[in-house]
């Protein structure tokens, strides 16, 4: 048997210990517990947050809606049982679970849940509350967007969670961790849900474990006042407030007023356009994810079923120069799928970024009988229109998207169509296979496991009008992965077995280019110090401050201190 023996006793209070005795924004670990919470005396009385691009919100706090339209920044009302420590090549840490063992062969695990943990209507947290949270998903498949593939969740005690899966579950267990996956179980309380309509409720009156408590909400804005009795100890603001500040010029001219005190997007040229115009608040910085945006191909589609014509298209774009186009700060990513500085130990010597090669790019495409005809790939008799997607709202997309349509036209002759889609819209239409090419997110620091079945597990194919759910939109679907993907799922334990399944996965990348690495992925954030400081530095943070990141955002917020003190 394997038990994590990272306590809440050592992994929250030993700890928080060490938050305060560092300085702000480079200690980690679980919040600090306390017989108080709540805001500080003498606090600021709050703390404004742009958290995506949107210019209303819903009164939608159904975390397991269908609906895409849910009010964002939840994971401050909801948590997971475990966090996912990105500096540490993933890691996974005690959160609402206080500890877990695994035994039958790796397809089973007790989790032991805190015993201090209260719901913001005063009702304790008890293992009823975890099983019907994580049964959610086995009752109403259609709601399991996180992927989550256990088969049973069972309460043993008022304080114990039994979870089962049919094969080792332990490389699965990093989709409990928010940031492993935007959707990872958030334990909402039985009381107030099992007898809703999971599918229809818009829950207005968010109650959940977290530090926020909804006090206030209109369609451009809504408040959540910090608890006094969060199991996380104080937090130095009284309110977070969520502004909707809509897309990015708009972001960008209330940050440049300094009306905003943090917010999540990409900008190119920042330290000009940004830092330089009031250098002692406004600070820009990216932190490394982990993974890649790569160059998703629709493969049950003509003409990206042919690996030749894949691999025409990734040889025959510049990604130094697309980065010139929208310089965020991101460098060109390895070929093979693996960030190096996580997974060195397991990268294959070939491994490096995907350099223009406009000849073998044209020869990729003459061995495989095909021609460009009035823009057009053509073969056969047959004529194929080609798209790229891209998110609308992402200025650098928008920018790169332009840029492989110049190349590709210069290199190759094609004409390529570039697709703005609305953010609200782009998962669901990769995840039903709505497009010709996308980019798009892979990889991460979940471990190897992750990093490959993410877009090549052909056991999560489905056809084009099928919801993928978050995987495989390629639609990749050749069982030569499969055994490999075993390999590495079935020896944790044995690092050489998984080096050696993964440079085989990498070889299958590089010659076949089910996907292309396109550029490595980074958070973006700005931060102003104007009335908040303590901002983790990218180069000394033991947590990413992203509002995406539940656990990490929750230490972020409990570490600042108002400007001045």
């Amino acid at each position: 048997m394997k038990m994590v023996r990272q306590s809440a006793a050592v992994g929250a209070l030993g700890l928080a210990l060490l938050l305060t005795a560092c300085s702000p924004g480079t200690a980690g670990g679980a919040p600090q517990t306390g017989t108080s919470g709540g805001a500080a005396a003498g606090a600021s009385d709050a703390i404004s947050l742009r958290v995506n691009n949107a210019t209303t919100y819903s009164r939608n706090f159904n975390i397991y809606s269908p609906s895409t339209d849910i009010a964002p920044q939840a994971s401050l009302i909801y948590e997971p049982l475990v966090r996912r420590n990105v500096f540490k090549g993933g890691q996974l840490e005690p959160w609402l679970a206080e500890s877990w063992e695994w035994s039958d062969g790796d397809k089973t695990v007790t989790i032991k849940l805190r015993t201090d943990v209260k719901f913001s209507d005063g009702t304790p947290m008890t293992s009823k509350d975890v099983a019907f949270t994580l049964n959610i998903p086995l009752k109403y498949p259609e709601l399991n967007t996180g992927g989550q593939t256990y088969v049973s969740a069972e309460a043993t005690d008022e304080h114990t969670v039994v979870v089962t899966w049919k094969k080792p579950g332990q490389l699965d267990f990093y989709r409990f961790a928010l940031g492993a996956t935007s959707n990872a179980p958030r334990i909402v309380p039985e009381h107030l849900w099992k007898d809703q309509d999971l599918k229809t409720w818009t829950n207005p009156d968010p109650v959940g474990t977290g530090v926020g408590k909804l006090t206030q909400f209109t369609p451009q804005q809504f408040t959540l006042e910090t608890r006094a009795d969060y199991w996380g100890g104080q937090f130095p603001m009284k309110a977070i407030k969520i502004v909707a500040a809509g897309g990015d010029d708009q972001t960008k001219a209330r940050l440049l007023k300094g009306d905003l005190d943090f917010a999540t997007m990409s900008w190119p040229n920042a330290e000009q356009e940004y830092m330089a115009r009031n250098p002692q608040a406004n600070v820009y910085r990216t932190f490394h994810t982990g993974g890649e945006e790569s160059l998703l191909f629709n493969l049950d589609k003509e003409p990206f079923a042919d690996a030749g014509v894949r691999k025409a298209l990734a040889m025959s774009v510049d990604r130094s120069s697309l980065l010139k186009l929208a310089p965020t700060g991101q460098e060109p990513a390895n070929a093979c799928g693996l960030e190096p500085q996580v997974y060195a130990d397991f990268m294959a010597p070939e491994c490096k970024p995907q350099a223009l090669d406009v000849e073998g790019a044209k020869k990729a495409l003459a061995d495989g009988g095909w021609t460009v005809e009035g823009g057009l790939l053509s073969k056969g008799g047959k004529t194929y229109p080609l798209s790229v997607k891209v998110v609308q709202e992402y200025s650098n997309w928008m920018a790169w998207g332009k840029g492989m349509q110049d190349q590709w036209k210069t290199n190759l002759g094609l004409d390529v169509k570039v697709v703005a889609t609305p953010e609200e819209n782009y998962d669901p239409q990769l995840n039903e296979g709505d497009f010709d090419m996308a980019l798009y997110w892979t990889g991460g620091s979940n471990g190897l496991y992750s990093v490959f079945t993410d877009q090549l597990d052909p056991e999560t194919y489905v056809p084009v009008g099928k919801d993928a759910q978050y995987q495989n939109q390629g639609r990749w679907k050749d069982q030569s992965t499969a055994p490999l993907l075993d390999t590495i799922r079935t020896n944790v334990g044995d690092p050489a077995k998984q080096k050696e399944a993964g440079h085989q996965l990498q070889k299958i990348l590089l010659e076949q280019v089910p996907y292309s690495p396109m550029f490595t992925a980074d958070w973006f954030i700005e931060m102003n110090n104007a009335r908040w400081t303590g901002w983790p530095e990218a180069d000394a943070a033991s947590h990413v401050p992203h509002s995406a990141l539940g656990p990490d955002f929750i230490l972020t917020l409990k570490n600042l201190k108002p400007a001045g003190q």
